[in-house]
């Protein structure tokens, strides 16, 4: 394996559209570009499955189409307590499984050149006077510019030694097979988002998403805490995902959940040390709805630019990064979903009647 200008840890959406953005932006550098990726495809990957209409813009633009399997969703029920609310709109998303997702986008990226090691992963780097020596699994290489696109517990991030709070969303899953003819998530097209459980001290809700696993209907159900009042005690996540379960007379052992972290944006963060750049979950995700594949994807945009102009500068701070990334529409859209959720997630006595009252403005009551 070569020593390359860029290497990218993390073969997720984010990691993977940096490269496809690179080469889009400037093939030559692109091609100097490795990406590693510490498990082998298709790999396991706990997510909502969630691609918006936003994600599929961003594939657009690079002239990208992933045809995995995928229910589309034409309804949204958002339910506070007794009371439903519905956003309408003929393909407001699809649901994918991301082990697919992500397979076949990185069979796109290499299908363009994409120099891809799987069962690769990153240990630690050490400064040098012109870059970065990265020691994996395998091998040590030398490389100007490191991409940390390996998620919310980002190996990477944690080597940066960063001196700020952790802002971790916490999230468990499970995958249930159902009967797709008398499923109203099926029949309907429908994704339901509860927000019951605010008024448990949950800053977030509990979801059920229609999706398919090995061509069997399914239902992906899970319950997101954003955790963006981070000091507020915590919402026994277990507990309320269980009565959630219960309700919907799904009877399941706990020893079948799987849960996840997701690191959640501020605008105050760190994204960037000198040679390094952070990106998708590992910079962070939009924590009112924790929608993250269309933010990852958007992340490589912004990455791109930033090292396509770091090497014609030939200036490596990347000072610049955080200001690049504000001023991008996913930046102006982070912002905006981070301060929506810091409201969305007030807690108190009201918090269910709060929570309606503030997405209402988007809802209809039938």
């Amino acid at each position: 394996m070569p020593n390359g200008d860029i290497l990218i840890v993390g073969g997720g959406p984010a990691g993977l559209s940096t490269w496809l953005h690179l080469h889009q932006k400037d093939p030559a550098l692109a091609a100097r570009t490795l990406l590693i990726e510490r498990a082998i495809y298709p790999r396991q990957k706990l997510c909502g499955g969630g691609v918006t209409r936003w994600a599929d813009l961003t594939l657009g633009r690079l002239r990208l189409k992933i045809d995995v399997p995928a229910v589309p969703i034409h309804t949204v029920e958002c339910r506070f307590g007794g009371d439903s609310y519905y956003f309408r709109q003929p393909n407001v998303f699809r649901v994918v499984r991301r082990h697919e997702f992500d397979h076949a986008l990185a069979q796109a990226a290499i299908k363009r050149g994409l120099q891809l090691y799987e069962n690769e992963g990153f240990d630690r780097f050490e400064r040098v006077d012109d870059g970065l020596l990265v020691q994996t699994n395998r091998r040590t290489l030398k490389v100007r510019a490191l991409v940390a696109a390996d998620g919310a517990k980002s190996s990477v991030r944690a080597k940066m030694r960063l001196a700020e709070k952790a802002r971790i969303s916490r999230l468990i899953e499970v995958v249930t097979p159902v009967d797709a003819r008398r499923c109203r998530e099926f029949t309907n097209h429908t994704a339901v988002l509860d927000f019951t459980a605010v008024a448990e001290g949950l800053q977030g809700y509990v979801w059920d998403f229609p999706c398919l696993e090995a061509g069997a209907a399914c239902l992906n159900r899970g319950v997101f805490d954003s955790r963006v009042h981070p000091d507020r005690e915590r919402a026994d996540l277990k507990a309320i995902f269980g009565q959630a379960l219960q309700q919907r007379q799904v009877d399941l052992s706990s020893q079948n959940w799987q849960g996840h972290p997701e690191r959640w944006f501020a605008e105050e963060g760190i994204f960037s040390q000198p040679n390094i750049l952070l990106v998708g979950d590992a910079a962070g995700v939009e924590p009112a709805f924790g929608e993250g594949i269309a933010q990852a994807l958007a992340y490589g945009d912004v990455a791109a630019n930033c090292l396509v102009e770091a090497f014609r500068r030939r200036d490596f701070s990347f000072v610049d990064y955080r200001s690049r990334l504000l001023a991008h529409p996913l930046g102006q859209s982070l912002k905006f979903q981070t301060q929506l959720a810091r409201k969305l997630y007030r807690g108190g006595p009201t918090a269910v009647a709060h929570c309606r009252r503030l997405l209402s403005r988007w809802l209809t009551p039938a």
